[in-house]
């Protein structure tokens, strides 16, 4: 008897829970005027509260877009963080 399975694709990466908190310093976004939906994500000026670095993360550079979050990594890899749409347009509004 086989017990060997075939999987045609990957298994899907289960997220890893957020391991580090960020203080969001800048964040560059194109967003709908009626709306505050964010269209499109520019760039986020971070400092990791872990280590103390501040750094720009850009999509692919920092940060990754997934469809409930943006998933913003600490470039020293000591941790990363999912940070929703509401969130980041929350800031928006109180930078203003």
């Amino acid at each position: 008897m086989n017990l060997q399975t075939s999987v045609p694709h990957p298994l899907p990466r289960r997220a890893m829970p957020d391991s580090c908190q960020f203080d969001l310093l800048d964040v560059n976004a194109l967003q709908d005027p009626g709306s505050g939906r964010i269209v499109h994500l520019y760039s986020m000026v971070a400092r990791c509260l872990s280590c103390e670095v501040i750094f720009k993360a850009q999509e692919g550079q920092g940060f990754v877009s997934t469809s409930a979050a943006r998933v913003l990594r600490c470039p020293t890899g000591c941790g990363e963080q999912a940070l929703k749409g509401a969130a980041l347009r929350q800031w928006q509004l109180q930078s203003a």
